[in-house]
């Protein structure tokens, strides 16, 4: 989605979808997207600067960190970004940056297109180890089960050389 900034007076809305294949290329992820991506975003203009906010919502599937199973899980991301005209930065070689920086992208001309943005915004706000659920019991060391799906037999009484050093000194 293109916004031209000469239509914006002083706020604009854009609704809009994008296709989950737009995000196939991403390699070595542990999600696939499996519904549209939506967004509802209100631009701002002040001066030169404007200002990106709303949400995007979005369905993806995960592997969890814990049992290994496949979920699914809606992903909600809050958007509130800056953009700058590019010419306004400072060509400065070194230049230390503040929190207050850390949310500012540059444009060009007198369009934004707002898809790189939205699609960076769902990337950062993917969980980094997702879990199926707050109670997920993982696999069992032993013999593998997944301990949310059946009971296992097996006894913890396996003990690491680091763990018997420990229980030494701690006697």
């Amino acid at each position: 989605m293109v916004i031209r900034l000469s239509e914006i007076e002083d706020t604009f809305v854009v609704k809009g979808s994008m296709e989950a294949s737009q995000f196939m290329d991403v390699e070595n992820r542990e999600f696939h997207i499996i519904t549209p991506v939506n967004y509802v975003l209100t631009a701002r203009k002040f001066d030169n600067l404007v200002t990106l906010t709303g949400r995007v919502t979005l369905e993806a599937s995960f592997t969890c960190g814990i049992c290994l199973e496949e979920f699914s899980q809606s992903v909600d991301v809050d958007m509130d970004i800056r953009l700058t005209p590019k010419a306004e930065i400072p060509q400065v070689p070194e230049l230390e940056l503040g929190d207050e920086d850390m949310d500012v992208y540059c444009y060009d001309g007198d369009e934004i297109d707002l898809d790189p943005f939205i699609y960076e915004e769902v990337l950062l706000n993917m969980p980094l180890r997702p879990i199926c659920k707050d109670d997920c019991q993982g696999l069992c060391a032993i013999c593998g089960k997944n301990k949310n799906l059946e009971i296992c037999d097996c006894h913890d009484t396996s003990r690491t050389l680091l763990g018997e050093k420990l229980k030494s000194f701690l006697d």
